[in-house]
């Protein structure tokens, strides 16, 4: 079993200050973004970076990215990358677009969840979340999500209702955060030990099914590689069907519930 030490280690690293963040990506993958911002009612959500743009050889993609932010005062800004309705409603614009004019959609995942505030309650987070959710899984374009952090809850599951999902090899993936998890189970465990009791990281995710590509965090030029490692599953979506990318994406998750009663490995 890990040290407290080695656990707290583990998720200082995942939240460092330094971590690769969507911002980041995006404008290396898409030189020229062409950025939608807020919903129309609401506002922005400054957490999100959603817009369209064409990479340095044409191709067009819209783009969703989360990003909890780099120090105390963006991260404030940012609202820690729990995103608000506006965020989820601003998102669902972007997917509506991406699918009218066939652009394949790329999500970029680091947050702790959705806003939780009585205001975002107040005004439909949930509704909001259920939209996008059905939207990403009914979409008639490739779709890929790639966690650099964490995501939890239904807030992340939004954003990765995906035909391929990536992750760093240390990002999370889950229901609930660890201090969540560690909350529910009233301090029988530690926050970190809590990543132990369900399959939330990414090797535990790819032996079910639910993962398809782990990228080492620790690669040189991790920017480069998260763009090739997008490329490398987005390019056998391209030409297939809307209907068999809508299947694939159920058969996906369905495989992943089928597989949950695996015995995590001694």
């Amino acid at each position: 079993m890990r040290s407290t030490k080695q656990e707290d280690q583990r998720l200082t690293r995942l939240r460092a200050a330094d971590r690769i963040s969507a911002p980041e990506i995006i404008q290396a993958l898409l030189p020229t973004l062409v950025r939608q911002r807020g919903d129309r009612l609401l506002g922005q959500a400054p957490a999100l970076t959603a817009g369209f743009g064409r990479t340095t050889d044409g191709l067009g993609l819209a783009v969703l990215g989360i990003d909890r932010g780099h120090d105390l005062a963006s991260r404030q800004q940012k609202n820690g990358g729990a995103l608000t309705v506006a965020g989820y409603r601003t998102a669902l614009r972007v997917v509506n677009h991406a699918q009218k004019f066939g652009l394949p959609v790329i999500s970029l995942i680091n947050m702790p969840g959705a806003d939780a505030s009585p205001e975002s309650e107040r005004w439909g987070q949930s509704q909001a979340i259920a939209d996008l959710i059905m939207a990403m899984g009914q979409l008639t374009v490739p779709n890929v999500a790639v966690f650099l952090g964490e995501g939890h809850s239904g807030g992340a599951l939004a954003f990765a209702n995906a035909n391929r999902i990536l992750m760093l090899d240390d990002a999370l993936f889950n229901v609930a955060s660890p201090e969540a998890v560690a909350a529910i189970l009233h301090g029988q465990q530690s926050v970190s030990a809590a990543i132990d009791l369900l399959p939330m990281t990414a090797p535990e995710l790819q032996q079910r099914g639910l993962v398809d590509q782990v990228v080492a965090h620790t690669d040189d030029q991790l920017v480069t590689k998260v763009i090739q490692a997008v490329r490398t599953q987005l390019a056998p979506l391209m030409p297939v069907s809307a209907a068999q990318l809508i299947a694939e994406r159920e058969a996906k998750f369905q495989r992943f519930v089928a597989a949950w009663p695996l015995e995590k490995s001694e």
